[in-house]
């Protein structure tokens, strides 16, 4: 993998194996009628009932069979008073009284603008306090609950993420197996080794997967010891898991040392602008991405951080606006964009380092 302006090079040093009992992203093939851009934005954005008007917008007019198949799948899920569809049948395991705990909760939130937190924790509390004799002593508060459904998850042969949120909802990913790898990198001017767990056979990817009938979810993330990457969904030698993936993930971990109360918003502006700084390939697909993902006004980190990267990419190359065109970005060679964007993250870094260590938020919509 080539070097270039934000100074990253990728190097496999070994490999460790072990058998131990979370944006896989892709591009959907738009039909005639539905825009499956727009419909998945919103999704992931938490909005269903915005999705659902958009497919129900061309309800009197003749769609293909695959459009037919979709509207059917998503309002089976979301439309009715309770969850039609296949989805608790196609997870089930040993987890399922857990996952019907967040599936109810994630569905909730999903169809409505209150999120009901705090239902979940006084639910999950409970649920643990009588299914697991260790969580006796549980009491309702995060750190509680992250320790003891933790241990109940491992102690029924599974691995997980922990009690934490993705963007605006609590999320439950459950993985069966994983093995350990080391890379090395040097990411600008900082050398750093990291260790990728590759997670696989997974009971639930999250509520993203949840929303989303599947199609996106969480291709991996950063703790401050380690990197998890969700193997299916990427091809080890392309830029999806190089630089989406690996660059992605590894600017969040130097990032965690750098600025440790950075908002995930923030962070995930750094991430994406380090995405921009490297992508050959996948550049312009990126692009266009991060524009129809974008929202200034989304209570979900990568929704807002989306729109500040090509609101403040616009303004450096095309002296425009939010510029959605991406006709227009493609007139731009990817070495002109790289740079761009490589300039705007080493921008961010001073800034970020004059408020010190302690700065929490900077970019705004």
């Amino acid at each position: 993998m080539r070097q270039n302006s934000a100074g990253l090079w990728i190097v496999v040093l070994f490999s460790n194996f072990f058998n131990v009992h979370l944006f896989g992203q892709g591009v959907a093939r738009d039909s005639s009628r539905f825009d499956y851009k727009k419909i998945y934005s919103y999704c992931l954005d938490g909005d269903i009932r915005s999705a659902l008007s958009l497919v129900d917008s061309v309800q009197d007019q003749p769609i293909s069979k695959k459009d037919l198949q979709f509207k059917k799948e998503l309002e089976n899920r979301f439309k009715y008073e309770q969850d039609n569809s296949n989805y608790l049948v196609s997870k089930r395991s040993s987890l399922d009284p857990l996952l019907l705990i967040y599936h109810d909760y994630w569905r909730t939130g999903l169809l409505n603008a209150q999120h009901h937190d705090s239902d979940l924790v006084e639910t999950v509390a409970r649920f643990l306090r009588s299914s697991f004799r260790p969580a006796n002593v549980l009491s309702d508060n995060h750190d509680s609950i992250d320790k003891y459904e933790q241990l109940y998850i491992e102690y029924s042969g599974f691995h997980t993420a922990g009690f934490s949120k993705t963007g605006k909802l609590f999320d439950l990913l459950v993985w069966k197996t994983q093995k350990d790898t080391i890379y090395s990198f040097v990411l600008g001017e900082e050398q750093t080794t990291v260790h990728v767990v590759f997670m696989d056979d997974f009971i639930t990817l999250g509520w993203e997967e949840y929303a989303t009938l599947g199609r996106y979810y969480p291709g991996g993330w950063t703790t401050t010891k380690e990197l998890y990457c969700v193997k299916s969904a990427y091809d080890l030698k392309s830029e999806k898991f190089l630089i989406s993936y690996l660059a992605h993930e590894s600017r969040h971990f130097a990032d965690y040392k750098l600025f440790p109360k950075l908002t995930s918003a923030d962070l995930e502006y750094r991430a994406k602008l380090t995405e921009l700084s490297l992508a050959n390939s996948s550049l312009y697909q990126l692009l266009d991405f991060f524009i129809g993902n974008a929202n200034a006004r989304s209570e979900n980190g990568h929704s807002l951080a989306d729109y500040c990267v090509i609101r403040d990419l616009s303004k450096s190359l095309l002296n425009t606006g939010f510029e959605k065109d991406i006709g227009k970005w493609k007139q731009l060679s990817p070495d002109v964009i790289n740079k761009g964007a490589a300039e705007i993250l080493q921008a961010n870094t001073k800034t970020l380092q004059s408020f010190g260590p302690s700065v929490e938020h900077y970019i705004t919509p």
